[in-house]
């Protein structure tokens, strides 16, 4: 099976860049909904901000763990 890979440009290499900027976003936004919504259902406030707290963190250690591993 042959494929004719072209190289990446500078303009598709911006256009992922933007992509994965546009989706840790997403993906911050969603998660203080979920932590909001949850906080609502477990019925105390110190705790929902408590695990709300705990997931934006967790999440902001993955993503700059992911960005560190990848310059390497």
């Amino acid at each position: 099976m042959s494929t004719n890979a072209s190289p990446p440009t500078p303009r598709s290499d911006l256009r992922a860049s933007n992509r994965r900027t546009a989706f840790v976003l997403a993906t911050i936004a969603a998660t203080f909904f979920v932590g909001i919504i949850g906080s609502r259902f477990i019925g105390g406030q110190t705790t929902g901000l408590s695990i709300l707290g705990i997931a934006v963190l967790l999440f902001l250690v993955v993503a700059i763990g992911r960005n560190l591993s990848d310059k390497r």
